[in-house]
C-alpha cells in the first residue's frame, strides 16, 4: 500500500483530467487558429476542416508510434493496442499525423503548406505545453531520482510512487510545459518578423527540438532502441533542429562563404557537444575530457564567427556579436568549473553544458535566418 494517496486521474462522469486537458488545447488552439487564418486571408473554415483530419490522424499515429517501440508490451494481446485509456500516445507520432492531416487540408483548400504550417505551429506548441500537466496527473514524463534533499521541492523535482513509496524525482514535465510557452512567445514575434513562409514552424521545430534534445536526457521513462542510453523523441529532436539549421543554410546558398558555413559547422559541434555529455552522464566517464575539448572548439568556433563576419562587413556588428558573446561566456563558465570535476557526478554539470550547446544551436540558426541574410523577403499572407 502507498504511504499516500494516488492523484485520481478522473475529473469526473468517468472522464479523465488528461482528456479534458486535451479538449482544452485543442478548443484554445482552434481559436488561435482561426484568429491566425484570418489575419492571413485564409478560406473560411480552413481551420476546422484541419481539424476534422488531425484529430484522427493524430490519435492513429501517435498510438503507432509509441507501438512500434514498445511492441513487445502487445504482442501477446494485439487488441490491446486499441486501449488508449491505458495510455501510451507519443507526441512525435502526433506531429506526423498533423504534417499528413496539413498536406490533405492544402490541396483541398489550395493554400500553400508552408503557409498552413506557419498558422499551426505557435498553436501546436501551446497545446503541448498544456498536455504536459496531464504527464503530472497521470505521473508519467518524469525524470531522473532525486536523491538531494536541498533538491526535493516543486519546480525542480516532483514525487512519484514508485512500489509503496513516493520518491523525488526532476520535473520534466515542468521543464517542458516551461520551454513550450517560452517557445510560443518567441514564436508570436518570429511571425511577426517572418521573411519566407514556412519561417514560424522552422523555427518550432528548431526552438521546440533543441529544448527537448536536452529535456529528453534527464526522463526517466523515454522510449529507447539500440541502448539504454539512446532515446528515440532525444535523436529525432537533435535531427530536426538541425535539419533546420541546414535548411536555413541553403536558402542563402547565392551567400555561401566561410562565414555562412562556419555556422552549420558549429551546429554540428553543439550536436556533438550534447550526446558525448549523453553518455558521459549515462556510463561513460572517461568522455569528460572530449565533452570539455568540445566547449574549447564552440567557444574559438562563436570567436572565428564573428571575426569572420566583421571582416565581411566591414564594422563590428554589435548585435549579431553581442548573443554570441554572452553564450560564449557561459561556455567559459562552465569550462572553468569543469577543470576538478573529472571524477565527480557530472549529472547537473552535463545538463549545462548540454543547454549551452542548444542555446549555441538555435544562435546558429538565427544567424543564417537573420543577420547573414540581410536582403529583404516579402512576407507571404
Amino acid at each position: 500500500m502507498l504511504s499516500r494517496p494516488m492523484i485520481d486521474r478522473i475529473a469526473f462522469f468517468g472522464i479523465s483530467w488528461y482528456a479534458i486537458l486535451i479538449v482544452t488545447s485543442i478548443l484554445i488552439g482552434l481559436a488561435f487558429c482561426k484568429h491566425e487564418a484570418r489575419r492571413r486571408g485564409l478560406p473560411q473554415d480552413t481551420m476546422i476542416d484541419f481539424l476534422l483530419y488531425a484529430i484522427p490522424l493524430a490519435i492513429v499515429c501517435a498510438r503507432l508510434y509509441y507501438v512500434v517501440f514498445r511492441f513487445n508490451m502487445y504482442s501477446e494481446d494485439i487488441l490491446s493496442i486499441l486501449n488508449l485509456r491505458e495510455g501510451g500516445l507519443a507526441i512525435y507520432g502526433g506531429i506526423i499525423g498533423g504534417l499528413i492531416a496539413a498536406r490533405i487540408t492544402s490541396k483541398k483548400h489550395r493554400v500553400p503548406l508552408l503557409t498552413l504550417l506557419d498558422v499551426i505551429a505557435p498553436a501546436l506548441v501551446l497545446g503541448q505545453a498544456i498536455g504536459r500537466w496531464g504527464n503530472y496527473i497521470n505521473m508519467e514524463a518524469y525524470g531522473l531520482r532525486i536523491a538531494q534533499p536541498y533538491l526535493q521541492f516543486f519546480p525542480f523535482a516532483v514525487e512519484i510512487p514508485v512500489g509503496d513509496v513516493w520518491y523525488w524525482h526532476m520535473a520534466t514535465f515542468f521543464y517542458e510545459f516551461c520551454w513550450n510557452v517560452l517557445v510560443f512567445v518567441l514564436l508570436l514575434a518570429v511571425r511577426r518578423s517572418q521573411r519566407r513562409q514556412g519561417d514560424v514552424f522552422c523555427w518550432y521545430l528548431l526552438l521546440y527540438c533543441a529544448g527537448r534534445t536536452v529535456i529528453e536526457g534527464l526522463r526517466y521513462d523515454s522510449l529507447t532502441f539500440i541502448s539504454e542510453f539512446v532515446r528515440i523523441s532525444q535523436v529525432l529532436s537533435a535531427i530536426a533542429a538541425l535539419g533546420v539549421v541546414i535548411y536555413f543554410f541553403l536558402r542563402i546558398r547565392d551567400r555561401i562563404s566561410l562565414v555562412t558555413i562556419l555556422p552549420l559547422v558549429c551546429a554540428v559541434l553543439c550536436l556533438v557537444t550534447t550526446f558525448l555529455g549523453e553518455f558521459e552522464r549515462g556510463a561513460y566517464s572517461t568522455l569528460f575530457p572530449y565533452s570539455q575539448l568540445s566547449l574549447v572548439l564552440l567557444i574559438l568556433s562563436s570567436a572565428i564567427i564573428t571575426i569572420l563576419w566583421t571582416l565581411d562587413c566591414g564594422h563590428f556588428d554589435s548585435q549579431t556579436a553581442l548573443p554570441l558573446l554572452v553564450n560564449s561566456i557561459l561556455f567559459v563558465v562552465l569550462l572553468v568549473a569543469g577543470f576538478s570535476r573529472a571524477n565527480a557526478d557530472n549529472t547537473y554539470y552535463v545538463t549545462l553544458r548540454q543547454c549551452a550547446a542548444m542555446i549555441q544551436l538555435i544562435l546558429c540558426g538565427w544567424l543564417l535566418c537573420y543577420p547573414f541574410c540581410p536582403e529583404t523577403v516579402e512576407s507571404e499572407r
